[in-house]
């Protein structure tokens, strides 16, 4: 096990959350701390963003009724509010457009030394973000069980379930937000399904109330990246080279609206860089292989992986907070604790999981 506290949430949706809270109710005030100064440091008092996450609730409610009742379990199990961990839910919906940094990689059973489909990414975000992390186990009755990394006190998050579906995610915008689902919610919709095609679904049959990219895959030997804003979306699928995705948009659909390649101009370096190590590699990938490219330090620190710039303003000192890579057909779920650098990758830092 990891040093990420790792939770088992079983029976009713209530029950569910309730565990939750009532386990790490210190990391999701310290969560819920770390994001009450970030909003206010961006002129959004507290009870500002609270108001805005209720505007949500109708949506999540048509579309995953369910994920109201666990919010509501984890704050009662935490002993806080349900706004605030409504708001926590919401914390990409509130902040929209803020720049964000993740680099998605994925490998097709037939560039993998044995068969298998992989998907993995780094997580880049503020330094803070470390220390509230966790790893959550979900039961859910008649759905796949589910693994997947978390800030404390939020109910959807990268990461696989028993079916072999798997999901990762790019921040990406096109400087417009709307009302609708936020992304937290869609993770745990992706992860209820039990083929690719279902998880496709989840994303583009509902209103969406932000930007971003779902990186999915699937044990039968697909990855899809689904680019998506408010109003639509596109599916990017690889054929005969590893899937990669920084932090803009590649769809030509997106691409004259794209905002971030302005305000992160890195994501195009990173994905260069990305391309050049996976479609270089001239024999079949290995799991190694995959660290050692999400492990690159080519134009620190705004590298693939990613460390802090004392140079950059402090909201955008981002550093890799985890990197993870998944084996969707064994179901194993491996993580880092932090930055996923040669010297820490041949340490003990790397842990796995296994969901069946």
């Amino acid at each position: 096990m990891s040093g990420y506290p790792f939770l088992t949430l079983t029976g009713t949706a209530r029950e569910r959350g309730y565990q939750y809270g009532s386990q790490v109710p210190e990391l999701i005030k310290k969560n819920i701390a770390f994001y009450r100064t970030m909003f206010e440091g961006f002129g959004v008092p507290w009870e500002t963003a609270g108001k805005i996450s209720k505007k949500f609730e109708p949506f999540i409610r048509d579309y995953y009724p369910e994920a109201l009742e666990e919010i509501s379990g984890v704050a009662e199990g935490a002993n806080l509010s349900y706004e605030d961990i409504l708001t926590i839910n919401c914390r990409s919906e509130i902040l929209f457009a803020k720049p964000d940094g993740c680099t998605t990689f994925g490998i097709l059973p037939e560039q993998s030394c044995d068969g298998h489909t992989y998907l993995g990414q780094t997580w880049d975000w503020l330094k803070p973000a470390r220390d509230t992390t966790v790893i959550l186990e979900v039961h859910v009755e008649g759905q796949p069980k589910i693994l997947i990394a978390v800030e404390a006190g939020i109910i959807g998050g990268k990461g696989l379930n028993s079916e072999g579906i798997g999901v990762c995610l790019n921040a990406l915008s096109t400087g417009k937000g709307g009302l609708g689902v936020p992304l937290h919610i869609l993770y745990r919709a992706i992860l209820a399904q039990t083929n690719i095609s279902n998880a496709l679904e989840a994303v583009t049959q509902t209103q969406r109330a932000g930007c971003g990219n779902f990186a999915i895959g699937s044990a039968q030997g697909f990855l899809m990246c689904v680019e998506y804003t408010p109003e639509n979306f596109d599916v990017l699928m690889p054929i005969d080279k590893p899937m990669c995705h920084t932090n803009h948009y590649l769809s030509p659909l997106f691409r004259p609206q794209d905002t971030f390649k302005r305000d992160l101009t890195e994501t195009f370096v990173r994905l260069n860089r990305l391309e050049r190590l996976a479609y270089g590699l001239k024999r079949p990938f290995t799991q190694k292989d995959m660290w050692r490219i999400l492990s690159d330090h080519a134009n620190y620190p705004d590298s693939i992986c990613s460390h802090q710039d004392p140079k950059d303003p402090v909201t955008r000192r981002f550093c890799t907070i985890y990197t993870l890579v998944m084996d969707l057909n064994e179901r194993t779920f491996c993580i880092t604790e932090g930055e996923p650098c040669d010297q820490k990758i041949s340490s003990s830092s790397i842990y796995k999981y296994v969901i069946n």
